[in-house]
């Protein structure tokens, strides 16, 4: 009569045990060995305590950090990869890509959204810029006369021109130019004649474009005409 008896056998110690002892085994700490590898210590720890879950959910990443684990330890690749599967290391990692994740995710539509703004926003900024030149070079320039006012009534035979353009601009009075202070105003004493005067100020820019204002002013004064008979009378 045969006789059966049941042998236990030694049950094969997990992953992360057999790494962790190999580790110890060749005087690694675990700070060492995560430098050496480039791997954070806190999944270092988490793969010798068998804690898939806090690994990075992509497949690659597991994949590469067993990898160098077993490099590092100078085991079979192939054999920590299966172990690691054996024991589940897969099962709640991402089918696709991480980045084919992102993309699929609601964030990527966001990113998507942002980019395309931020491209309109630049388009429109630079648009707007050329715009801002060109009627620039095409619009003749701003010119404001504060004094005198049109078809003023003096008995002065001087009078002072006052007013502002923009300061790269190019000033002249009857055909004469003005210099301009650095705000782009300018102030000059006009010589006036007995009766009718006219006032031309015109601004220039440098591309040619120009501004004019006509100023007309009498002057009526007494005791100008009154020289002038004299000298006629004397005549």
């Amino acid at each position: 009569m045969s006789i059966f008896c049941v042998k236990k056998l030694p049950s094969q110690a997990r992953l992360g045990k057999r790494l962790r002892e190999a580790r110890e085994a060749n005087g690694a700490s675990l700070s060492s060995m995560a430098s050496a590898i480039r791997l954070p210590v806190k999944y270092l720890i988490a793969i010798e305590k068998n804690r898939w879950n806090i690994l990075p959910k992509a497949k690659v990443y597991r994949v590469n950090y067993l990898r160098e684990c077993a490099k590092f330890l100078k085991l079979n690749e192939q054999e920590i990869l299966e172990a690691f599967a054996n024991e589940g290391g897969f099962k709640d990692t991402d089918l696709v890509h991480p980045i084919k994740a992102f993309r699929n995710s609601p964030l990527y539509s966001l990113s998507i959204l942002a980019r395309n703004l931020v491209t309109v926003c630049f388009i429109l900024l630079f648009a707007g810029y050329l715009i801002w030149q060109v009627k620039g070079v095409l619009e003749p320039p701003a010119l404001a006369v504060f004094s005198p006012i049109e078809g003023m009534t003096t008995v002065d035979l001087n009078i002072t021109v006052q007013g502002e353009t923009e300061k790269e601009c190019r000033l002249a009075i009857n055909g004469q130019e003005i210099m301009l202070d650095e705000n782009g105003r300018f102030n000059s004493n006009i010589d006036l004649a007995n009766g009718l005067n006219t006032i031309v100020i015109s601004a220039t820019k440098k591309h040619g474009k120009t501004s004019t204002i006509t100023r007309h002013i009498v002057v009526k004064n007494i005791g100008y005409q009154s020289t002038e008979v004299k000298q006629i009378s004397t005549r």
